[in-house]
């Protein structure tokens, strides 16, 4: 039997290999996601042949097994397991690509297919980010210039040395939000602290009138594609989202000219957030399929 345990920072740089032989892929299972949220969401992975197997906490519930090579063995291994602890087996995460290729070893009829559109990504070319032309584009363009014009402000790189100001400002981030909801969230971000180095963190933050305003990070989820995992603005600070985010995408396709798109998460079915990722008119809507066996 396979040994599913928690996931550690050494299994970095096999997980990482599995996702890209993926080819097209969410962010949801990144090795960052995962490491960073693994005391919320407490995933459990177990390796075999080619492929990563994630148990989520319920019997019978896993995500589709990222790697490369014939699926069929992982997936028999989970429904095996499933049946021995009385479910069907349900697999979450599927994109278009990983639902094409279930479907072709195992046709329409052996699970039902579900959209999961609340966990679709959004993903958007760098050089709509970093240079926000045309007329869709015309309000961000607008919110920069409001953003400008409250008071003198400037963009840091964030590495080792502002590492910690970047936390106290994520601290009174949360703070200020004062929301019970978000408490999951900031544990996920001081794990992204710990381990900013290790885990390839790329991030910014924003001043203005010489306090801190926002803050954005991410890690790149291939050779192609950064994840932006977290941003985040004070409450009341006008264009400051915007400024961040514009910020960021020059900065990251300056050192970085390989990167050609931005996966900005998925929107959590929340209607504030939905409408903000669909104000950028993304250039993908990548969407997330459930397969529960019939």
């Amino acid at each position: 039997m396979l040994e599913f345990r928690p996931i550690e920072i050494d299994d970095r740089d096999e997980v990482q290999t599995l996702i890209c032989a993926s080819g097209c892929h969410g962010a949801d299972y990144s090795f960052a996601n995962l490491y960073i949220w693994r005391k919320i969401y407490k995933p459990l992975v177990a390796f075999m042949d080619t492929r990563m197997l994630l148990y989520l906490g319920k019997p019978g519930f896993y995500a589709y097994p990222k790697g490369d090579g014939d699926p069929r063995p992982s997936i028999e291994y989970m429904r095996e397991e499933a049946h021995r602890n009385g479910a069907k087996l349900v697999m979450r995460g599927l994109t278009p690509k990983t639902l094409e290729e279930l479907q072709e070893y195992y046709g329409e009829d052996a699970f039902a297919i579900s959209e999961d559109r609340d966990n679709a990504d959004y993903i958007y070319t760098t050089d709509k980010l970093r240079y926000l032309k045309g007329r869709k584009l015309s309000s961000k363009r607008n919110h920069l210039k409001h953003f400008e014009r409250n008071g003198p402000w400037h963009y840091d790189k964030v590495t080792q040395e502002n590492l910690a100001e970047a936390r106290a400002f994520v601290e009174e981030f949360y703070q200020e939000k004062d929301d019970p909801d978000l408490a999951a969230e900031s544990v996920a971000i001081g794990e992204m602290f710990d381990n900013y180095e290790t885990l390839g963190f790329m991030g910014g933050l924003l001043f203005q009138n010489d306090r801190a305003v926002a803050f954005t990070a991410g890690t790149r989820l291939d050779q192609s594609t950064i994840d932006v995992h977290f941003e985040k603005a004070l409450p009341g600070v006008e264009g400051a989202y915007t400024m961040i985010n514009y910020q960021f995408a020059n900065m990251v396709a300056e050192e970085n000219p390989d990167i050609l798109y931005f996966n900005r998460e998925e929107d959590m079915g929340l209607p504030g957030l939905r409408k903000a990722k669909e104000s950028y008119h993304p250039d993908v809507l990548l969407m997330k399929y459930y397969a529960e066996e019939k």
